[in-house]
């Protein structure tokens, strides 16, 4: 027994023993893994190059400049700011942050012949805007590979609007993501407004997808999306919104309008109420008391709206003239029965305003201005459309940033005038 057991445990044990018992059969196992190795390196490399060639990506050159004021950069993982007195490479990321009083651009470049550069995709930032980018790549072998560039940003807040173009052989899908959703584009140009209480795309041209929550939709040019906080995207509305609160008139005037007089505290002072004019809600205006002493009544409301991200700005309304005791515009031309004022900052931080009278009697005294009047039939309903204001102004050497207020009211001596379904319509 003893001798049994000490042969036993002298046999050779592991694949040694496996080997002297069936050699054959280890023999075929290293040959067969041998052979699956080897098909495996000789399809693993060449597609793991191949892969390697097609989908590997470098970085795209971005750069950030500030347009005018001093935007502010911020580095990752640095408190301090840098100020962006000249372009600056923008690295994922970077921060770049405008105030009140500044504004940037992003923009994406394509290599050339060097040194040139041509621009792809740019991000203009506005006011108080806040951009972090956080992926901007390019396929590393584009000869051979048919992905496209991918740019991605943050918008913590603000304005935005983003061209998105294109390489010359191959797309750009920029993705701008906020604390509300995600945008995705390519070739397209579109604005992003981010605040506390969601987000606002519009595109201009092309086509976007808008998400959050879980749905999407597609937005396409002419069209707008809002994003309500903590809620998924709305359907997509026209571009084109009213700023103007109750112009139909059918709330109480107070609700939007503020009323204001102008005359001295001798005199009688004119009126401003409500009225319905053949199925619709009209103000109207009315004084009917001592002549040769000038006064004016009038609705404003507050507007306070941001429209450096707008192209088109007309305001609708329709004007109804019974009666002006001054003809024309009175002698400085400052007088009309009806008139409408616009109050704006332009882009350079300058207060300006623009005005529009209406009237039906023509001067009677030789040399009084008709300035900024427009002569109209009276007793009838006259349609007013005007001009694109933006494009107006731009002729005047100035662009509007932010409207303040429109007042519409009555100038003169005595006068009788409506106005009705009031709109300022931006695009």
């Amino acid at each position: 027994m003893n001798t049994m057991n000490m042969t036993m445990s002298t046999e050779p044990k592991g694949l040694a023993g496996i080997w002297q018992r069936n050699p054959e059969r280890v023999a075929w196992v290293i040959m067969l893994m041998s052979f699956f190795l080897c098909i495996a390196l000789a399809v693993g490399i060449p597609a793991g190059a191949r892969a390697f060639v097609l989908h590997s990506t470098r970085g795209l050159d971005v750069a950030a400049q500030s347009l005018w004021g001093t935007a502010l950069l911020e580095l990752p993982g640095r408190p301090e700011l840098t100020a962006l007195t000249k372009p600056h490479d923008l690295d994922p990321g970077m921060t770049v942050r405008t105030d009140d009083a500044s504004s940037a651009i992003i923009t994406v470049y394509a290599k050339t012949l060097p040194p040139m550069q041509q621009e792809v995709s740019s991000i203009l930032m506005y006011p108080n805007t806040e951009v972090r980018l956080q992926r901007a790549r390019f396929p590393r072998f584009p000869r051979w590979s048919p992905d496209p560039g991918r740019l991605a940003v943050w918008v913590e807040q603000g304005r935005v609007r983003v061209v998105s173009g294109r390489f010359p052989d191959r797309a750009l899908i920029t993705t701008v993501e906020t604390p509300h959703g995600r945008v995705t584009a390519s070739d397209a140009s579109f604005s992003v407004f981010v605040s506390n209480r969601g987000m606002e795309v519009t595109v201009r041209q092309g086509e976007v997808e808008v998400a959050a929550h879980g749905l999407s939709v597609t937005t396409r040019e002419g069209q707008r999306t809002w994003v309500p906080l903590a809620q998924p995207p709305q359907p997509p509305t026209s571009a084109e919104r009213n700023l103007i609160r109750n112009g139909n008139f059918t709330e109480p005037l107070e609700v939007a309008w503020d009323v204001g007089f102008l005359q001295p505290d001798v005199v009688a002072s004119g009126t401003v109420s409500v009225v319905d004019v053949g199925g619709r809600r009209a103000v109207r205006f009315s004084r009917r008391a001592e002549e040769g002493v000038h006064t004016e009544v009038w609705i404003e409301q507050k507007l306070e709206q941001d429209v450096r991200d707008v192209d088109t700005l007309i305001l609708r309304m329709d004007v109804r003239l019974l009666y002006q005791s001054l003809p024309g515009g009175g002698m400085m031309g400052s007088e009309y029965p009806l008139m409408v004022r616009i109050d704006y900052t332009d882009v350079y931080g300058k207060d300006q305003f623009w005005v529009h009278g209406f009237y039906f009697r023509d001067p009677t005294i030789r040399g009084w201005p008709l300035v900024n009047g427009e002569k109209i039939p009276p007793y009838v309903w006259w349609p007013y459309e005007s001009p694109n204001l933006v494009a107006l102004w731009e002729q005047a050497g100035t662009r509007p940033a932010i409207l303040h207020s429109i007042r519409i009211y009555a100038s003169g001596h005595n006068y009788e005038s409506m106005v009705a379904e009031v709109g300022l319509f931006a695009k």
